[in-house]
C-alpha cells in the first residue's frame, strides 16, 4: 500500500484517468477548512476478482475515520460493482465483515460513498441499482472534497 499526499492537480489527473471526468477544470481549488483532514479512497478493483484490495481499501477508510479524517470513498472503474443492490450482502474476504456491511458501517461513521456515473454507464448500472448508503456523484460533490492537502489512496 502506498500513501500519496497530493496536490489538487494530481487528484484531478487521477480522476481524469480513472474515467470519471473527461473535461476537467477545478472551479474552487483548496475548498474546505484548512484544519480539516481529508482522505479520498479510490476503489477501482473488482470486489469479486480482487477482494483483498477492495477489503483493504474499506479497512483503510475506517483507519482514516479513526484518525479524524473526513473520508470520501470513490467507487470507479470496476469498483462500481460493489455498492449495488445485487451485490451478495454476505460476500466477504476471509474473516472480515461482509463488504456491504463494511460500507454501511463506514457510512454510519460519516464516510461519503461516491459512485462514478461514467463507470456505471459503461457497466450498465443504473442509479436504481445503487445501495441506499451510496450516491451517484458528480463533479461538484467529488471535487468539493479535494484540496491542496487531500490524501488519495487507490485500491
Amino acid at each position: 500500500m502506498q500513501r500519496f499526499v497530493t496536490s489538487s492537480g494530481f487528484c484531478i489527473l487521477l480522476l481524469v484517468f480513472s474515467g470519471c471526468q473527461t473535461n476537467v477544470e477545478q472551479s474552487n481549488p483548496g475548498v474546505g477548512d484548512t484544519d480539516t483532514k481529508v482522505a479520498v479512497i479510490s476503489l477501482t478493483s473488482d470486489p469479486l476478482t480482487d477482494p483483498q484490495s477492495v477489503n483493504m481499501g474499506l479497512i483503510f477508510a475506517g483507519f482514516c475515520l479513526d484518525e479524524g479524517y473526513e473520508v470520501a470513498i470513490f467507487f470507479n472503474v470496476k469498483g462500481v460493482t460493489l455498492p449495488i443492490t445485487s451485490f451478495d450482502a454476505a460476500y466477504k474476504y476471509q474473516g472480515h465483515a461482509p463488504m456491504i456491511q463494511q460500507l454501511q458501517t463506514l457510512k454510519s461513521r460519516g464516510a461519503e460513498l461516491h459512485v462514478c456515473p461514467v463507470c456505471m454507464k459503461d457497466l450498465e448500472i443504473t442509479s436504481d441499482d445503487i445501495i441506499e448508503a451510496a450516491f451517484v456523484t458528480d463533479k461538484s460533490k467529488l471535487f468539493g472534497k479535494l484540496g491542496g492537502d487531500t490524501m488519495v489512496f487507490s485500491y
